[in-house]
């Protein structure tokens, strides 16, 4: 269970992470899209407050179309970031075009990360969703012991009522208990 442990804790860093950078690469862009008009300033507001919105959502873990908003975001800011930085290199303002490129590239890469399976079921069903994608085979389910709680991997199939808990040694059948005492 501590190799679950930590790297749930993982998860939790690099979600919080996912969070923070949601909200700055939307900030940066909007900020970027709104110092280049008079006309684009309002522009730049709707895009900060898309990308809060976002950032807030994608904070609180609540739901897969919430993670797809979070990846839109990614998607928008990075592609606006990356279009400015190809528009400012070529009007000469190199250093500025580089950091936004950079910027965009990374986004994209950031929003690649969301994808991985491990995150994607932490994000939807926590640890109990990560330890399914960490510890169990295509044939195994992950249920707990009805007498200690421990999580166990079980393949449903091959169970039988005289299966015991590793840990706790009661039966993981509670009806083979009720037998037992009845006899």
């Amino acid at each position: 269970m501590d190799g679950l442990h930590s790297m749930d804790e993982q998860m939790r860093k690099a979600h919080r992470q996912q969070s923070l950078f949601i909200a700055l690469n939307g900030f940066t862009s909007a900020w970027v899209l709104g110092s280049m008009h008079e006309m684009m300033v309002m522009l730049g507001y709707a895009f900060a407050a898309f990308h809060a919105v976002a950032a807030v959502l994608f904070s609180r873990r609540a739901n897969l179309v919430v993670m797809r908003i979070g990846q839109l975001s990614y998607v928008l800011s990075s592609t606006v970031l990356f279009l400015f930085g190809v528009l400012w290199i070529s009007s000469g303002l190199l250093l500025d075009g580089a950091l936004l490129l950079i910027l965009g590239i990374f986004g994209v890469i950031r929003t690649r990360r969301i994808e991985d399976p491990r995150y994607r079921s932490w994000y939807t069903s926590g640890s109990t969703g990560l330890a399914q994608s960490m510890l169990a085979r295509s044939n195994e389910v992950i249920a707990s012991c009805p007498s200690c709680t421990s999580l166990l991997a079980i393949v449903v199939e091959q169970m039988t009522a005289n299966d015991i808990c590793p840990h706790c040694g009661e039966p993981l059948v509670p009806s083979a208990l009720s037998k037992a005492e009845q006899e």
